[in-house]
C-alpha cells in the first residue's frame, strides 16, 4: 500500500537526505532564500537563510547606482483606483537601466562562461526605476489587432491549464482559493469550449504546483504537487492521471522523491521524464539531483536518474525547467540562464549551450524572475531544424518595482551527422520586445508566429513577502505577435489589449479553432498599474474569468480552409480518431469560399500543458504536401518522418491558406506505448467509494 507522502517535518528530513545524497556524489546545491509559499513551519526556518542569501546576492549582483530620481508613477485615471500595494521608489531611468544592463547581440556568447547558479530571489533592497511607456493599439480593429472575448466564469482558478486529448475540454487545477463562485471547495474541473460549461472534480490531494503532460494514448498526466494544505492531502510524491474517456481523476502511484515545480515531457517512446522542482515548496528546501521517468509499461513504478552535476550546480532550483524533444531524439533542457543537450534515458549530458551572458548581461528565468519560451515550427521547409526562444525574464537584482526584461533571445539547434555534435550558428541572438514583460506566457500557433501574452511589466513571480498580495506591478495587458521569419529588428507586434490582468499564476491554451484559451491568475489584488480601464477579479485575489484571444489572421473567415472528410481508412473505432501513419500518405478533401484560394501548408500542433509561464507539450510540426488537386480540393499529405520530429500521440490537424487556418480536426501518431484504459478501469471502481488516494 503506498502512502501519499511524507508530513512537512519528514519532508525537510528528505531535504537533508536529498542534500546529503548531492554533496556526496559532488553537486553544489548552491545558495538558499525564502519563499513567501512555504508553510508556515517551513518558512519560519527560512527567514534566517534568507537574509544571508540576500547579503549574498547584494554582493554579486548589486542594483545599478542611483544617478537621479525619477517620479513615482500616479495610477490614472483617477477611477478606478488600484488597491494598496507597494509603491516603486526613485530610481534611474529606464533608458539609463538599459544601457548598462541589455549588451548587443554578439556572435562570442558560444565560448563565454558563467558558472554561478545566480540568486534564488530578487533584491528586496532594489529601488523601483520609474514609470515606463506603455502601447497604445485600437481595440475595435479585429482583423489588424485581434480581439478579445470574455466566454465564462469558471469554478477553478487555471493555474493549470491543459487540453485534453480528442476533446473540446480543457482541464483546470488550481490551490485551495476558497472564493470559488459556486461555493464549492473543487481544486480540480473541467471547461467545455463547445458548450461554455464548467464541471468540478472530486479530488483530494494538493495538485497546486505539480507538473504535467499527456500521455502516447491521450490521458492527462499530473506528477508532483504541494504539502498538505486547507484540507487537502500532500500531493508533492503524487503521479496522477486524467483519463479523457471517463473523465475521472486518480492517483495511480508515488515517485520516489517530493517535487514541488516539476517538469513532465513526453518522450517518442511514451514514457515521461520528471526533472527538476524542490522536495518542499519554496527556493533552498532542496533541489532534486534526480529525475525520475515514468513507463506506462509500469505505471506504479518510476525509475531515477541523475540530473548532471552542471545543471544541479548552476540553476537555483531546477524550477520548470523547459524541455524540448529535439529531432534527433535528444532532450533539450534550458533553466534560468544555463542549458544542456542530454540522452535522457543514458542519463548522459551530450554539450552543453552556450550561454547569454554576453547578450542579456543579468538577465534571468527561472522563478521568481520567470522568463518564458517556445520551440518555433519544426517544417520540411526549414529541414526541421529547431529553434528556441525566451520571451522576457526578470534582472538578477530585480524586485516589485524593477522592470523586467524586454529582450526575446533566440538559440538555433544544429545536428552535425557526421561530425555527431551539436553547433549553435551564432549562438543566442537578442531583440528587444515592445514591452518588458515577466512571468508571460508563448503560444505557438498554427502558422508558426508567437504570441506572447499574460504576466506584468515589473516584479516578479510569487507572493509579496508581506502575504498575500503580488509581487508584481503594472500588468503587461499587450499579447504580442512574434513572426520568426521577419528580419532581425521588425518581427515583434502590438495586438489588442485585454482589460483583465493576468500576472501570477495565469496560463493559456489553443483551441481546435486556433483562439486561445487565456484564464488563471490567484493573484490579482493589491499591485498599481497606469494604463486606463483595469477590470479587477470580482473575488479579488482568485480570478475566475475565462477569455478568448482571437488573432488578426482569425478573422479573415473567407480565406479559412476547412477539413471537409479524412480517408476512412485510417479510422480507428477505439479512439474514434483517424491515425496518421509515419512517412506514409494521408488523405483528405477540404473546402474554400474563393475558387482562387487553395491549402499552402499543413502542421499538426500538440495540446497544451501549461503552468507558471511553462508549455510542457508545446509542438508544431510541418507535413509534407505529396499531391494536391486543386480542382477537387484532394490533398493527399505524408506523416512526419519520424517519431523523434513528432512524437506518437494526439495532434490537432491544420490546414493553412498563407497565414490563415481554418477549424482543426484531431488524428493520432501511433506509438509502441501500451494503453492505459484497462489499467484506469480498477482505479474508477475504486473511485465509486472516493478513494482517491494511494
Amino acid at each position: 500500500m503506498l502512502t501519499t507522502g511524507p508530513a512537512p517535518a519528514a519532508a525537510r528530513g528528505l531535504a537533508d537526505v536529498v542534500r546529503n545524497y548531492a554533496v556526496a556524489h559532488g553537486f553544489d546545491l548552491g545558495a538558499t532564500s525564502e519563499h513567501p509559499e512555504a508553510a508556515s513551519a517551513a518558512l519560519a526556518e527560512d527567514v534566517a537563510v534568507g537574509i544571508a542569501g540576500r547579503s549574498l546576492l547584494a554582493k554579486k549582483s548589486p542594483p545599478p547606482p542611483v544617478k537621479s530620481p525619477s517620479p513615482k508613477p500616479s495610477p490614472k485615471p483617477a477611477s478606478p483606483k488600484p488597491s494598496p500595494s507597494p509603491k516603486p521608489s526613485p530610481s534611474p531611468s529606464p533608458a539609463a537601466a538599459s544601457s548598462i544592463d541589455i549588451a548587443p547581440t554578439s556572435t562570442a556568447n558560444s565560448t563565454a562562461t558563467d558558472d554561478g547558479p545566480g540568486p534564488a530571489d530578487g533584491n528586496p533592497n532594489t529601488p523601483g526605476d520609474g514609470k515606463v511607456g506603455l502601447p497604445s493599439v485600437p481595440d475595435n480593429d479585429p482583423d489588424n489587432y485581434g480581439q478579445w472575448i470574455l466566454k465564462t466564469i469558471g469554478n477553478v482558478v487555471a493555474v493549470h491549464l491543459l487540453q485534453v486529448p480528442g476533446t473540446e475540454k480543457f482541464f483546470f487545477m488550481e490551490r485551495p482559493s476558497g472564493r470559488h463562485p459556486d461555493g464549492s471547495t473543487s481544486i480540480a474541473g473541467y471547461y467545455d469550449y463547445q458548450t461554455n460549461k464548467f464541471k468540478n472534480i472530486d479530488y483530494t490531494d494538493s495538485v497546486f504546483c505539480a507538473g504535467h503532460t499527456v500521455t502516447q494514448d491521450g490521458h492527462v498526466l499530473v506528477v508532483g504537487g504541494h504539502i498538505a494544505k486547507s484540507g487537502f492531502g500532500d500531493g508533492l510524491k503524487g503521479v496522477r492521471v486524467f483519463s479523457r474517456k471517463t473523465l475521472t481523476f486518480h492517483r495511480i502511484a508515488n515517485m520516489t522523491f517530493p517535487r514541488w515545480y516539476p517538469t513532465a515531457t513526453l518522450l517518442p517512446s511514451g514514457m515521461v521524464t520528471i526533472m527538476g522542482g524542490t522536495v518542499l515548496p519554496g527556493a533552498g528546501t532542496g533541489k532534486n539531483p534526480i529525475y525520475e521517468i515514468w513507463d506506462p509499461a509500469n505505471p506504479t513504478q518510476l525509475t531515477q536518474r541523475p540530473q548532471s552535476p552542471a545543471m544541479v550546480a548552476r540553476t537555483n532550483d531546477i524550477y520548470y525547467p523547459n524541455t524540448y524533444v529535439l529531432p534527433t531524439g535528444h532532450l533539450f533542457m534550458f533553466c534560468n540562464r544555463y542549458g544542456e543537450i542530454m540522452d535522457p534515458m543514458a542519463a548522459k549530458v551530450i554539450t552543453a549551450m552556450p550561454n547569454w551572458m554576453t547578450v542579456a548581461k543579468g538577465v534571468f528565468t527561472e522563478y521568481p524572475f520567470t522568463g518564458t519560451s517556445a520551440m518555433l515550427a519544426l517544417t520540411p521547409e526549414n529541414n526541421y531544424t529547431p529553434e528556441v526562444v525566451y520571451f522576457g525574464g526578470q534582472f538578477s537584482y530585480g524586485w516589485i518595482n524593477t522592470t523586467a526584461s524586454r529582450l526575446a533571445l533566440r538559440l538555433k539547434v544544429e545536428w552535425d551527422e557526421a561530425a555527431g555534435n551539436y553547433t549553435f550558428g551564432e549562438g543566442w541572438v537578442a531583440e528587444k520586445m515592445p514591452l518588458a514583460r515577466v512571468m508571460g506566457d508563448a503560444i505557438v500557433l498554427p502558422n508558426g508566429k508567437v504570441i506572447v501574452l499574460n504576466g506584468a511589466v515589473k516584479g516578479l513571480a510569487g507572493d509579496n513577502a508581506a502575504g498575500g498580495a503580488a509581487k508584481a506591478n503594472e500588468p503587461a495587458l499587450w499579447p504580442v505577435l512574434y513572426d520568426p521569419e521577419a528580419p532581425l529588428g521588425s518581427r515583434m507586434s502590438v495586438l489588442a489589449r485585454s482589460n483583465i490582468p493576468r500576472m501570477y499564476h495565469s496560463t493559456v491554451s489553443i483551441t481546435t479553432d486556433g483562439s486561445l484559451l487565456v484564464a488563471g491568475c490567484d493573484r490579482c489584488d493589491k499591485y498599481w498599474w497606469t494604463s486606463a480601464n483595469i477590470s479587477k477579479s470580482p473575488t479579488s485575489f482568485a480570478e475566475y474569468r475565462v477569455e478568448v484571444f482571437r488573432p488578426p489572421m482569425w478573422f479573415n473567415v473567407t480565406a479559412k480552409p476547412n477539413i471537409v472528410s479524412i480517408d476512412e481508412d485510417t479510422w480507428d473505432d477505439e479512439d474514434g480518431v483517424n491515425v496518421m501513419q509515419y512517412g506514409a500518405p494521408f488523405a483528405l478533401t477540404y473546402s474554400m469560399f474563393y475558387e482562387s484560394d487553395k491549402v499552402t501548408r499543413a502542421v499538426l500542433v500538440a495540446p497544451s500543458s501549461t503552468t507558471h509561464s511553462t508549455n510542457m507539450n508545446q509542438r508544431v510540426v510541418g507535413l509534407q504536401i505529396l499531391e494536391h488537386d486543386v480542382a477537387t480540393r484532394r490533398l493527399i499529405l505524408s506523416g512526419p518522418p519520424n517519431i523523434n520530429i513528432a512524437p506518437p500521440g494526439w495532434y490537432m490537424l491544420f490546414l493553412l491558406n498563407g497565414d490563415v487556418y481554418g477549424q482543426s480536426e484531431w488524428v493520432r501518431l501511433p506509438g509502441d506505448a501500451p494503453r492505459l484504459d484497462a489499467f484506469l478501469e480498477t482505479f474508477d471502481m475504486k473511485g465509486k467509494t472516493k478513494s482517491h488516494r494511494l
